[in-house]
Parts: structure tokens; C-alpha cells; sequence
């Protein structure tokens, strides 16, 4: 099987989840929470090839193997099956979790609901 066969099962599959909760020990009081299911149910001949490309985990929430998996998917985008949830986590990249302003979290909740 070539990439393209993986690439639109990947397309299929991903979803891009963002949250944000509430923690009371943190500075302002909230944080955002990232990840990308990469497939449902464990699905190993995609597992493999996600494994060539650099990312190792079927439930993703390193900030930088999320935006690998961008990377992966963006030739194929209006492919996507949910893009509105990818292009709303590449908004939700930029925020700096450790920096976030009350304003920011405030932007991040309209960007998830």
C-alpha cells in the first residue's frame, strides 16, 4: 500500500479535540487542553505508517506531533473530514498555555463551543 491510501484513511479518521477546564491552582484559573485522536480504534497497519512519519502515539497531545499531523494533512485538506476542528486547533497552537491572558481563554472557549 502507498502513503496516499494512508493519508486519505488518515483524513477519515482524525479528529482534533480542544477544551478548556477549569484549575483552580494555575495562574488564571483555566486550562486549554489539546488533542488529536488520531483513529477511534486501534488500527495498526496505520499505527505503522503514522510510525514512519513521525508520530507514535494513536491519541496525540504533544503540541508538536499535533502540528506534525497538520503538516501530514495539509495537501489533502478540503479532504478532511473534520476541518473545522483542525483549522480551529491550529488557531488554538498559537495560544501559549503558560502565558495565556484571561482574554486568551476567553477566545479559546468561542473558538471550541
Amino acid at each position: 500500500m502507498n502513503d496516499d491510501f494512508f493519508l486519505g484513511w488518515l483524513a477519515r479518521e482524525c479528529r482534533f479535540q480542544a477544551s478548556v477546564h477549569f484549575a483552580p491552582r494555575t495562574r488564571i484559573g483555566y486550562r486549554i487542553a489539546r488533542r488529536v485522536i488520531v483513529t477511534p480504534k486501534d488500527e495498526p497497519q496505520l499505527n505503522m505508517w503514522l510510525s514512519t512519519q513521525g508520530i507514535t502515539a494513536r491519541v496525540v497531545k504533544d503540541k508538536e506531533q499535533i502540528m506534525q499531523i497538520i503538516r501530514i494533512l495539509a495537501p489533502i485538506k478540503q479532504y478532511v473530514k473534520d476541518v473545522n476542528g483542525m483549522s480551529k486547533m491550529l488557531k488554538l497552537l498559537e495560544v501559549n498555555k503558560r502565558r495565556a491572558s484571561h482574554q486568551d481563554i476567553l477566545d479559546a472557549i468561542e473558538l471550541i463551543e
